[in-house]
């Protein structure tokens, strides 16, 4: 009888940890396809922010920001995704910096503008919060084993 019932333990024990990883690897899958979504997302909408902002340019030049929007010019093609984070951010940067002069503005052309940078500011913010949540769980003690099995990297932070 006490074979049996170490055995009974021994089987409980073994499937609860099957369970319990089965749903830390749904959990870590979830995460994952979360952050890529939003990634993509994020990337997609400053590609389009700096398409906008490049074809509206006579409305955003001024002797201030000349040079910036040229810069955005050699951005308009590319896909963003895949340059390195420190030109992703600098492209930010100048956007911001244009955002900056016109947010006080009332002209009703800009409107649109402004409304599409801060749809990508918001993008950003839920970015980051997601990519911060996705790599403190993968950090962690017990996913991190199951996350390298499942070669899920750490995800950048833009910032």
């Amino acid at each position: 009888m006490d074979f049996l019932t170490n055995l009974l333990i021994f089987l409980f024990i073994l499937l609860a940890l099957v369970v319990l990883t089965i749903r830390l690897r749904k959990k870590l899958l979830n995460l994952w396809t979360d952050v890529s979504a939003k990634e993509v997302l994020f990337h997609k909408l400053l590609l389009d922010t700096t398409i906008m902002f490049y074809e509206n340019k006579e409305l955003l030049q001024n002797e201030d920001n000349m040079v910036l929007i040229k810069k955005l010019s050699k951005y308009r093609k590319k896909r963003l995704r895949f340059l390195l984070l420190k030109e992703r951010q600098d492209l930010f940067s100048y956007l911001n910096t244009i955002y900056d002069d016109i947010e006080d503005q009332e002209d009703e052309n800009l409107k649109l503008i402004i409304r599409k940078f801060e749809e990508l500011q918001k993008a950003r913010r839920l970015y980051n919060t997601k990519v911060l949540v996705y790599n403190q769980t993968i950090n962690v003690f017990p996913t991190r084993f199951l996350a390298i099995k499942m070669n899920l990297q750490i995800k950048e932070y833009f910032g």
